[in-house]
């Protein structure tokens, strides 16, 4: 006795034994298909949690150490004299080129440049 079913996108005449079989095939294949998406999705799950909670962790200690290595930073500026201020200003701040700072402090770039040493020499000792 032939049955009617839908096969790949079309209805097809087959007998009752293939369409038991085609059916069937049909189900093992839809669950199979859950189940790959369950596992994939609790895999793929998994995955994003475990990254993102070492990059937070990774970003959220890098950004404590990095404040705190600022607020130092700043108390040992607050320190330094108005000039050696202005100098670090000019250099790191304005991004000026050590001839300009030189032009404005009335010395020369080499001059300059031994300031700078000398006060990164000074600022990495208070910290």
């Amino acid at each position: 006795m032939d049955k009617s079913i839908f096969y790949d996108g079309r209805q097809v005449s087959v007998s009752k034994e293939v369409a038991e079989f085609l059916e069937g095939d049909i189900r093992r294949q839809a669950s199979q298909d859950r189940s790959d998406r369950r596992h994939l999705s609790k895999s793929e799950f998994e995955t994003v949690l475990h990254s993102q909670q070492s990059v937070n962790m990774h970003s959220l200690e890098d950004i404590v150490l990095k404040n705190l290595c600022l607020q130092s930073l700043q108390k040992i500026i607050a320190t330094l004299s108005e000039d050696e201020q202005r100098l670090i200003q000019l250099y790191f701040y304005h991004e000026m080129s050590m001839e300009e700072i030189g032009k404005q402090f009335g010395i020369s770039k080499m001059a300059v440049s031994k300031r700078l040493k000398k006060l990164y020499v000074k600022i990495r000792g208070l910290l």
